[in-house]
């Protein structure tokens, strides 16, 4: 697909995507710390950015615009 040919919504996904695999990434990694400070980053970053991903999706999805 040609960058002409993209619509609003493919970057509002992508953005969605990045931030939900980032957030997969910071809980796989976490999964192998055993100490307090890797379940705060798995809670809060992890779970966070995993959140703000379906959050964006939701909001961008609600308020399509063209």
């Amino acid at each position: 697909m040609s960058a002409a040919g993209r619509s609003p919504m493919d970057s509002r996904i992508r953005v969605s995507a990045t931030l939900i695999i980032l957030g997969l990434l910071v809980e796989g990694v976490t999964m192998f710390w055993n100490t307090p400070g890797a379940f705060l980053a798995f809670t809060f970053f992890g779970v966070g950015l995993v959140f703000a991903g379906f959050a964006w999706f939701l909001v961008s999805y609600v308020t399509k615009r063209g």
